[in-house]
C-alpha cells in the first residue's frame, strides 16, 4: 500500500470538489510523457464549484414556479438533467415548440400518457415521478 506523505494528505483535504478526477499528462526527458489520474486543480474546483451551486439555485428557482403554477414538471427535469430546448427536441422527437407548450401547466395536465412515457424516458424516470418531481 502506498504511504501518503503529509504533504499530500493536506493538499487532498483542501479539495473542495472531489466527484470528477482529470487526466493530466507531463513529459520528463528521459522518461517521455507520463500520465497521472488526479482531481481537478485548486482553480479549477472553484469555477466547478460555482457552476454546480448556480445549477442548484436555478433547480431551486423552478421549483418554487412549479409549486405556484407557473411551469410544468418537464421543465425541473430539463434543468436537473442540464437539458436545453434543443437537445430535449432531439432526444423526444417534439418540436421545440411544442415542448414549449408542454411546459405550461394547463397544457401539461392534458397529455396524453404516450406523450408522458416518452418525456419519462427521456429522463430515465417513471411517468409517476414526472408527474409529481421531488421539488427542491
Amino acid at each position: 500500500m502506498k504511504q501518503i506523505s503529509p504533504m499530500e494528505k493536506e493538499e487532498k483535504e483542501e479539495l473542495i470538489y472531489t466527484y470528477n478526477r482529470e487526466l493530466h499528462y507531463s513529459f520528463e526527458p528521459g522518461k517521455g510523457y507520463t500520465r497521472k489520474v488526479d482531481y481537478h486543480y485548486p482553480g479549477n474546483q472553484v469555477i466547478i464549484k460555482q457552476s454546480w451551486d448556480e445549477a442548484e439555485s436555478r433547480l431551486k428557482d423552478i421549483s418554487s414556479k412549479i409549486r405556484v403554477g407557473q411551469l410544468s414538471p418537464i421543465a425541473f427535469y430539463m434543468e436537473k438533467n442540464l437539458m436545453e430546448l434543443p437537445m430535449l427536441s432531439d432526444y423526444t422527437g417534439f418540436m421545440q415548440w411544442r415542448i414549449r407548450r408542454h411546459l405550461k401547466p394547463k397544457v401539461f395536465s392534458k397529455l396524453k400518457p404516450g406523450i408522458l412515457s416518452n418525456y419519462a424516458s427521456v429522463f430515465n424516470i417513471g411517468v409517476n415521478e414526472l408527474m409529481n418531481p421531488p421539488l427542491t
